[in-house]
C-alpha cells in the first residue's frame, strides 16, 4: 500500500497485536481499500488470516450465527454502512443489545464504513460506540477515471468547482433549491437530485449518492423520461461496483443499456458499454472486457465525445498491460493524453502520465523515461488539488529512494529548465 498509510497501519498492527476482543472502524472512499486492506493483514497475520463477513440482506440471527461461529481470530466486515439503512432498526437494536456477548470472544471486528456513515454509529450502536478501540481513516483517489457516472453537466468532476470545500458548498446550494422547489416541478426535482448524486459520488459519499439518484430514478419513471431513467440506471450501478458488487452492479448496467440502446441514446451508450467493460475486467476476462471497450470507442468517436473516447482509450491500455503487450500499452496512452491536452481535461492528463511512467517504472525499470512523466503527473495533481498527488508521490519516493537525493535534486532541476526554457 503507499506511503501515506503507513502511520494507519502501524496504529492497526499494534491494535492487533493481542488476541483479544477488538472492535476497530475504518473509514474509507474506495473499495479498493478494503481489499488491499485485507490483503495486508494476511501478509501481516498469516496465523491469523481475517474471515469475511457480510451483513447486506441477512437478519439478525443469521449474523449472530457467523460471528459466534468464529470465536476466536479477525473478522473483516465491508458493508458495516449497511446496518443504518431505513429498515434494518430492529438488526441495529439487536446487535447493539448483544455488545457484551461479542465482546467475551477473542475476535478482531473490523468494520469498514463511509465517512458519511461514521455519525450513524453513536447514534444506531451507541454501546458499540462506546467500545471502540480505534478509528482509522483511509481517502484514496483513483489515477485513471476508469469508468463513467453520466452527469448532467459536461465533466462530474469540475461540478460545483475543483476543490471538495466548493463541492460540499455547492450540495448545500443545492439542498436549499430542492426545498424552494414546488413539488409538481418534477423535471427541476429530478435533476437537481441528479447534481447532488454526482456531487455526493465524487465526494465518495456513496450512501448519498445512493439516495439521491433513487430520486432521480423514480421521477424519471413517473414522467415517462426514459434517456433520465436509462442514466439513473448506470449511475446507480457505480455506487455498486464501489461498494465491490459488481454482480448488481452488471444488473444495473444491462437494464441502462437496454434502454439506452432502445431509444438511441448514443452517448449514455458509450458510457455503459465502458463500464460493463470494467466488471468484466475485475473478472479477469480482458477479451469480453475488450470487446465492450471497442464498442464504446467506436460510438464515442462517431458522435465526437473526446474526454469519453480518452477515458475508453485509457482503459484499453490497461488491458494490453495486462497481457503484458506494454508497447501496444503505451500506443494508446499517447493517444488518450493527447485528446486529454487538447480539450483540456487536466484530471485524466494526470492520470494517463501517471499510467505511462508506472509502466516505464514498474515493468521496464527505465528511471529516465519513468521520472520526467510521473513529475509531470505529480505537478498537475498538486496544480488541481488532488489526492492523486499522494499517489505518484509513492513512485518518486522510491525512484529517490534508488538513485539517491543528488542525483533526484538534479534530474528534477534539468526537467523543470527544460521545461521553462520551452517555454520561453
Amino acid at each position: 500500500m503507499e506511503s501515506q498509510f503507513d502511520d494507519e497501519l502501524l496504529q492497526l498492527k499494534n491494535a492487533l497485536r493481542q488476541q483479544t476482543f477488538r472492535f476497530i472502524l475504518i473509514g474509507h472512499n474506495r473499495y479498493s481499500l478494503y481489499k488491499d486492506i485485507a490483503d495486508w493483514l494476511r501478509t501481516t497475520f498469516p496465523d491469523r488470516p481475517p474471515v469475511e463477513l457480510r451483513l447486506a440482506d441477512k437478519d439478525y440471527r443469521h449474523i449472530n450465527d457467523e460471528l459466534l461461529a468464529v470465536k476466536k481470530g479477525i473478522v473483516l466486515i465491508p458493508d458495516f454502512g449497511w446496518l443504518f439503512r431505513e429498515g434494518n432498526e430492529s438488526i441495529c437494536v439487536a446487535f447493539n443489545q448483544r455488545r457484551d456477548a461479542f465482546a467475551r470472544l477473542d475476535i478482531a471486528l473490523i468494520c469498514f464504513i463511509e465517512p458519511s456513515q461514521y455519525i450513524q454509529v453513536p447514534k444506531k450502536v451507541p454501546d458499540w460506540w462506546s467500545l471502540r478501540s480505534l478509528e482509522l481513516d483511509f481517502y484514496r483517489e483513483a489515477p485513471d477515471r476508469a469508468t463513467d457516472f453520466i452527469s448532467p453537466e459536461s465533466e462530474s468532476s469540475s461540478l460545483g468547482g475543483q476543490t471538495r470545500e466548493e463541492k460540499q458548498a455547492e450540495i448545500q446550494r443545492l439542498l436549499r433549491q430542492v426545498t424552494t422547489t414546488e413539488p409538481d416541478n418534477q423535471l427541476l426535482l429530478a435533476s437537481l437530485y441528479s447534481q447532488l448524486a454526482t456531487l455526493s459520488f465524487v465526494l465518495s459519499d456513496y450512501e448519498e449518492a445512493y439516495t439521491y439518484l433513487q430520486k432521480t430514478l423514480m421521477i424519471m419513471q413517473q414522467i415517462g423520461d426514459r434517456q433520465g431513467e436509462g442514466r439513473a440506471l448506470n449511475n446507480i450501478s457505480q455506487i455498486y461496483r464501489a461498494r465491490g458488487d459488481n454482480e448488481q452492479a452488471l444488473q444495473y448496467l444491462q437494464q441502462s443499456l437496454a434502454i439506452q440502446q432502445e431509444i438511441g441514446d448514443r452517448r449514455g451508450e458509450g458510457a455503459t458499454l465502458n463500464n460493463i467493460s470494467q466488471i468484466y475486467r475485475a473478472r479477469g476476462d480482458n477479451e469480453q472486457a475488450l470487446q465492450y471497450l471497442q464498442q464504446s470507442l467506436a460510438i464515442r468517436q462517431e458522435i465526437g465525445d473526446r474526454r469519453g473516447e480518452g477515458t475508453s482509450l485509457n482503459n484499453i491500455s490497461q488491458i494490453y498491460r495486462a497481457r503484458g503487450d506494454n508497447e501496444q500499452a503505451l500506443q494508446y496512452l499517447q493517444q488518450s493524453l493527447a485528446i486529454q491536452q487538447e480539450i483540456g481535461d487536466r484530471q485524466g492528463e494526470g492520470a494517463t502520465l501517471n499510467n505511462m511512467g508506472a509502466i516505464y517504472f514498474n515493468v521496464d525499470q527505465n528511471i529516465d523515461k519513468a521520472f520526467p512523466l510521473l513529475l509531470r503527473a505529480f505537478n498537475i495533481f498538486v496544480e488541481i488539488g488532488s489526492p492523486n498527488a499522494e499517489i505518484t508521490r509513492g513512485y518518486l519516493d522510491r525512484t529517490q529512494e534508488q538513485i539517491g537525493e543528488e542525483k533526484f535534486n538534479q534530474i528534477v532541476q534539468s526537467i523543470q529548465n527544460n521545461s521553462e526554457n520551452s517555454v520561453d
